[in-house]
This record gives C-alpha cells, structure tokens and sequence, in this order.
C-alpha cells in the first residue's frame, strides 16, 4: 500500500489563508464604506454571520464566501489575491 502524501504544506497554506481571511474582510468591508449591517442588506449574508467570520470564529464555505465578495466589489480572484499577500 502506497504511503499517504505528506500534505503538512497544504494544511500550512490553508491556516494562512483561513488566519487572513478575517481581517481582509474587515478592511474591504470598511474600504467600501459599509457596516456589517449594510454588507448584509447588499449580499445577504446575515450580519451575525459576517461579524463571526472577521471575528475569526467561523470558516465560511464558498457559499458564502462568494456573495460577501460581491457585497464589497471584488472578485474571487481578487479576494485569493490578498489573501495570498503577506
């Protein structure tokens, strides 16, 4: 039986990436002049949601991901972007 990968170079990106995503968030949304309740009524994604996602208390799945990026005029790609800056 073949060993398993050594996959401890995805699990660090993915924690880089997951550790970012709060505050980029939080600067786009404030960028764009929004409160976290105005983001809510232009992408539907519940405030709640979002104060727990740039709180660093929830992951969210593309699903949600996607219209919050919408809400601040940006594009996935874009998003990917920052989050892979230091």
């Amino acid at each position: 039986m073949p060993a398993a990968p050594d996959n401890h170079e995805a699990h660090d990106y993915a924690e880089r990436i997951r550790d970012r995503l709060p505050r980029r968030l939080q600067e786009l949304r404030e960028a764009c002049g929004l409160s976290m309740y105005a983001l809510w009524m232009k992408c539907g994604v519940s405030r709640d949601m979002i104060s727990r996602i740039e709180g660093g208390e929830s992951i969210p799945t593309l699903h949600v991901v996607a219209p919050l990026t919408h809400g601040v005029e940006k594009k996935l790609t874009e998003l990917g972007a920052m989050l892979e800056e230091k």
